[in-house]
């Protein structure tokens, strides 16, 4: 029997085997094809539900300009004058990340407040712009380009993009800006 004070070694120490090298080859070449296969399943780089634009390229690019034509007309909406400057119809502009429509209308426009308005307005677009194409039909927009806060004496540019799944006449079109104000494009 031995005392208390012997110390019982523990036995041999067993080593862990190792992996081989083809092992771990194997083993990296499956998580770089499960890593592949799941990159498919990814929803597309900029994509998502946001209607507002984020960033915009330096450089503009418009793939298959279908039209182009100068507005220049406007319509007050909530103590501010929203003019609308030119519109274009393309199959893509580089600054738009969404896919809808075949093609998209791009309404650019200018807005400020009203002369005489001391305090800020406030617009939503994504919620009161409206592509009211020629037989009556409401588009609502998949890009939103603008300031939704309108300083006084101030001037803020940017744009609205609308999806059609055919090509239409610009001429025809018109911005309706909730239920009140309208600018036709003609």
């Amino acid at each position: 029997m031995p005392s208390s004070t012997e110390i019982q070694s523990p036995g041999p120490v067993k080593k862990r085997p190792r992996l081989s090298h083809r092992t771990k080859v194997i083993i990296a070449l499956v998580i770089i094809g499960v890593a592949v296969v799941l990159a498919f399943f990814a929803p597309p780089e900029g994509d998502s539900s946001n209607i507002t634009a984020d960033t915009i390229p330096a450089t503009l690019t418009v793939t298959n300009l279908v039209a182009s034509m100068a507005v220049n007309r406007g319509a007050d909406y909530n103590q501010v004058h929203i003019t609308v400057t030119t519109v274009q119809q393309a199959s893509k502009f580089s600054d738009d990340r969404k896919r809808a429509g075949v093609y998209t209308i791009r309404v650019r426009l200018i807005a400020q407040t009203v002369t005489g308005q001391q305090s800020p307005a406030g617009i939503d677009y994504a919620t009161i712009a409206r592509l009211q194409l020629a037989n009556g039909q409401l588009i609502a927009p998949k890009l939103v380009n603008m300031s939704p806060s309108i300083l006084p004496n101030r001037t803020y540019s940017g744009f609205i993009d609308f999806p059609v799944d055919a090509s239409v006449t610009l001429s025809s079109l018109a911005l309706r800006l909730g239920s009140g104000s309208s600018v036709p494009f003609s």
